[in-house]
């Protein structure tokens, strides 16, 4: 069941993800592609620096929203991980 949730709320988030990408490609004159490539790398703090923000709404989504929503993404990842390691744990009797 929490797994249900967690899929759900990963969807949503990778979802969000997609969408500030074409927002920046329509933003920064980019294929849509490149946008959703450099909202990836944005949320995941990578910053790679191949494509920068010009405009001031590409600034404050790569500056302040898309690293937010990668740090929440990442974290629910992690905690599912555990989670699903635990719980194999207790099914073989053990502790951890």
């Amino acid at each position: 069941m929490v797994l249900y949730y967690v899929k759900s709320i990963l969807l949503g988030l990778f979802s969000l993800i997609m969408v500030f990408g074409v927002v920046l490609a329509f933003q920064e004159s980019l294929s849509i592609g490149n946008g959703i490539y450099f909202a990836f790398i944005s949320a995941f703090t990578v910053g790679y620096g191949d494509i920068i923000p010009t405009t001031p709404i590409s600034k404050l989504l790569c500056a302040f929203i898309l690293p937010i929503l990668g740090m929440i993404m990442t974290g629910i990842i992690v905690v599912a991980a555990m989670q699903a390691i635990s719980r194999l744990y207790q099914e073989r009797g053990k502790k951890l």
